[in-house]
């Protein structure tokens, strides 16, 4: 569930390039389930990006913030690391890691 979703975005329609690049990302565990992740990147059209969301009982729920200036934009969000059951009305936890041990 979207608690908050703001955004406010002008793009330069004169782009023709629409060119797309991660520069990097930074991440790492707050608690069992919490995490967060830090990512810089570039989408040429953008001129200013601002954007903030809130979610809840929703996969991997949190906050999200992000500000970009011609093209450049950083983005910070802390989310959950489980999956929300709508069924069940309760988390959802999944072992990754022994998932990953026996499927590669």
């Amino acid at each position: 569930m979207n608690i908050l979703n703001l955004r406010f975005e002008l793009t330069n329609p004169f782009d023709r390039w629409d060119h797309f690049r991660n520069l990097g990302s930074l991440f790492g565990r707050i608690s069992e389930h919490k995490a967060w992740e830090l990512e810089h990147s570039y989408y040429s059209p953008l001129l200013i990006d601002i954007d903030a969301k809130w979610t809840h009982r929703t996969d991997h729920a949190g906050i999200e913030i992000g500000i970009g200036l011609l093209g450049y934009g950083v983005s910070f969000r802390i989310y959950d690391n489980r999956h929300w059951n709508h069924t069940t009305n309760s988390w959802e936890e999944h072992d990754f890691d022994e998932y990953f041990k026996t499927n590669s």
